[in-house]
């Protein structure tokens, strides 16, 4: 089997064809260019395709689509040649490091001939070419399987969220004058609302006006490079969210070179500066970020999941946009102004610790499936390139 392995160029696996620009509509066809899916048409150009970014920050990144779709002309599309796998040639392609193979600065750009003439080993073999896709693909299957199970709790979790605490329909039993899980809409069945002049807006009877620093603390544990354990997770303010953060797989703390403060599990992460305020998430394991990173700690452990959420609200959001202060770079600061923050809060902890206990094994789900897919992208990018060059073979 070794002896399918050659060096050859990708003209003879790939038949490198142009993009073209298409305008929007409400078509359930997608449109790609070096960034995903840029969009939805009702025609396609293409069907069983590589796209390649051709242009700009994304040039060299590496989409598959086996169903039908439009290759804008910011990507180039790649067709497979003679039976070969497309599958095979896509993990090819993301083994390549195209994005270093572009020409130009103020514009890179990368063409059908630089594509065309890169000289690469090669298995020519097209079942051998299906075995060794298949091995990548299954570990890049379960990734998404994870993420879409993540995106259906996450956004169950959100959406009751604001059912409870946003439009105030928890439910609620009339009769005994207090939630129950099995009462009615607290809100749509006609519960009393009162205004509140600290809010200033109408809010349910009993509830009041509660301050962000009075459930959360937050945090500034500062410490220096120097005295980082080698290896321990740095989170820079561009990781967030979660999905997006290290896992202990990133840049060292020790690397970094500015303020420095440390977080522990299960604290909640802000973004600090204006164009990182919705990035927000809970931090799944212990680690180092520096102070553009905002970190708070819950009074109460056990609200975490309503905490999460309160500081992920689009009102919260909002808020830090408005009193954040600075031209270039606005920046929010917790201790002078969000701390401050005033929303609705039950009378008592029930409401808020029965949706934390409900929400408690998602978000400790959805914590762990992360955890898992760095540990599979992990081993996928350590196998990628042994398959492709052959150090590692497929029975």
């Amino acid at each position: 089997m070794s002896n399918d392995f050659r060096l050859g160029t990708l003209e003879q696996l790939i038949d490198f064809r142009n993009g073209k620009a298409i305008k929007k509509t409400d078509g359930g066809i997608p449109i790609y260019g070096g960034n995903g899916v840029l969009g939805y048409s009702d025609k396609s150009n293409y069907e069983n395709t590589l796209i390649i970014g051709r242009v700009g920050a994304y040039c060299g990144s590496v989409h598959i689509k086996n169903d039908k779709c439009w290759v804008s002309d910011n990507a180039i599309a790649g067709l497979p040649k003679n039976g070969y796998n497309n599958e095979y040639n896509y993990y090819l392609l993301k083994s390549l490091r195209l994005n270093e193979q572009r020409i130009g600065s103020s514009q890179p750009l990368l063409t059908q001939g630089i594509l065309n003439n890169i000289q690469v080993k090669i298995q020519f073999n097209p079942k051998q070419q299906k075995k060794i896709a298949a091995v990548l693909a299954t570990l890049d299957a379960k990734i998404a399987c994870n993420n879409r199970i993540n995106a259906e709790l996450e956004a169950m979790a959100k959406t009751l969220y604001n059912y409870w605490f946003v439009q105030f329909d928890f439910p609620f039993d009339f009769a005994q004058g207090r939630p129950d899980a099995n009462g009615k809409p607290y809100k749509f069945s006609g519960g009393k609302m009162v205004y509140n002049s600290t809010l200033k807006r109408e809010i349910p009877a009993g509830w009041k006006a509660m301050q962000l620093n009075e459930l959360l603390q937050s945090r500034t544990d500062s410490i220096t490079a120097s005295k980082v354990d080698s290896g321990a997770p740095y989170t820079p303010i561009d990781a967030l969210p979660m999905k997006k953060m290290s896992f202990g797989a990133a840049q060292s703390s020790s690397e970094a070179n500015t303020s420095l403060i440390q977080y522990k599990e299960n604290d909640i992460l802000i973004g600090a500066m204006r164009v990182y305020f919705h990035r927000v998430c809970i931090a799944p394991f212990d680690g180092i970020t520096r102070t553009t990173i905002i970190v708070l700690r819950p009074n109460e452990p056990n609200h975490l999941p309503y905490l999460y959420q309160l500081c992920n609200e689009d009102r919260t959001i909002n808020v830090a946009s408005k009193i954040s202060v600075g031209t270039q770079q606005p920046y929010v600061n917790w201790e002078s102004a969000l701390e401050s923050h005033a929303i609705p809060y039950p009378e008592n902890d029930a409401l808020v610790q029965k949706y934390s206990s409900m929400m408690l094994s998602v978000t400790k789900g959805v914590i762990n499936r992360e955890k898992e897919n760095a540990e599979l992208a992990k081993l996928r990018d350590w196998l990628l390139p042994m398959l492709m060059n052959g150090q590692v073979t497929v029975a």
